[in-house]
């Protein structure tokens, strides 16, 4: 008998605790599933059919890791729920009917984060949140982005590369002409497309650079300004590879610059853009060590 008592005792030591992890987290997944499913379905079919967002499939698992990080931190963060939490549920519901109701598939996804972040403070409280509004907040990174800006920021990034990846090949020596979005060279013409933008390049070294910061401890202000560096290092990447291009295409053949090169142009850039943040990390002086260095 006492046998018996002593193990409903621990059973019943326990059993408060337990609802708030499984039987929320299995509501939620309930929830998740019973709404956002077209959601998830038009995301994965994006990932696949668009360009700019073919590194979506690596943004969950991201965030996973991110969440596992913190773990032990977020078992001591965990504390009481708050009622904000609920009226944050309460608002991303209503967003994603509305986005429904108009159509509008890009604020469901946003809609989405949003209730992922209510829930955490509806069930764990502020101090969780503090701990995981990033790693959660990172999946903002997988989501389309308004059609009419990534029109007109890829038209303003052609115009911009255009001129200035020409203007650096001239410079360099190299007979071209440029008409619009097209640079004549004697060896024939090189277009810059939609795919040559830089666009693409941008929104993925932008989310590596959310990351980079956040990973990377020091002062805010300037994990701010790294942040902020993803953007300039990305255009500037993507200028010196259409001057590098026109350059091939000038020794070796127009069908050579847009051969293999073209492609493996793209990638190596990206990853000295890549490297360009580390650089501008050791020059902020910041690093994992959480101090400035001398």
């Amino acid at each position: 008998m006492t046998r018996d008592t002593n193990i409903a005792e621990r059973t019943g030591a326990t059993g408060s605790r337990v609802p708030s992890w499984v039987w929320g987290a299995a509501a939620f997944v309930a929830l998740a599933i019973a709404v956002y499913h077209d959601m998830f379905a038009t995301l994965w079919r994006t990932w696949g059919d668009n360009p700019n967002y073919s590194h979506g499939y690596l943004i969950p698992p991201v965030t996973a890791l991110l969440l596992l990080r913190v773990r032990k931190e977020f078992a001591g963060a965990r504390g009481r729920g708050s009622v904000l939490g609920l009226v944050v549920i309460v608002a991303a519901l209503a967003g994603h009917l509305l986005s429904i109701r108009a159509g509008v598939f890009m604020t469901q996804g946003y809609s989405f984060v949003l209730l992922l972040l209510g829930c955490v403070v509806f069930l764990f409280g502020t101090g969780a949140f503090k701990l995981t509004w990033f790693p959660i907040g990172y999946l903002v990174f997988m989501l389309p982005m308004p059609p009419i800006f990534i029109d007109e920021a890829s038209f303003r990034l052609k115009v911009f590369a255009a001129k200035a990846g020409s203007a650096i090949a001239h410079r360099l020596g190299i007979p071209l002409a440029r008409t619009g979005m097209t640079i004549h060279l004697p060896a024939g013409s090189l277009r810059i497309a939609d795919p040559c933008s830089g666009l693409r390049s941008l929104i993925a070294l932008v989310a590596h650079g959310a990351l980079f910061a956040y990973l990377t401890e020091g002062p805010l202000w300037k994990r701010v300004v790294l942040f902020l560096c993803a953007i300039p290092l990305a255009v500037l990447a993507n200028i010196v590879r259409i001057s590098v291009l026109c350059a091939v295409a000038n020794a070796a053949g127009i069908d050579a610059a847009l051969g293999f090169f073209h492609d493996f142009s793209g990638l190596l850039l990206f990853v000295i853009a890549l490297v360009g943040l580390a650089v501008v990390r050791k020059l902020l002086r910041i690093g994992d060590s959480g101090r400035e260095t001398a």
